[in-house]
């Protein structure tokens, strides 16, 4: 089963964006069986990106507007790479 990962700067303003993210994953996600979870990842670095399997898949200039159905489709797309 595959886990998806969101990893966000840390003490910024990143946290509420992380959570739409997760929340619109696991929503779109979650009821697959090869999908075992969708984790937040708060980091030192100035990042936003989403990883499957460890294997970061999608990332965005965090200073940006954050597109959170881009990291649905970009999860999709490993996943249907992984099976």
């Amino acid at each position: 089963m595959a886990e998806i990962a969101i990893e966000y700067a840390a003490g910024s303003r990143l946290q509420p964006e992380a959570e739409t993210a997760r929340r619109l994953i696991d929503s779109y996600l979650g009821d697959r069986p090869d999908v075992d979870g969708v984790t937040l990842r708060p980091s030192g670095d100035s990042v936003f990106c989403v990883s499957v399997e460890g294997d970061r898949i999608w990332c965005t200039d965090p200073r940006e507007w954050i597109d959170a159905m881009a990291a649905v489709t970009a999860a999709r797309r490993r996943l249907s790479e992984l099976s």
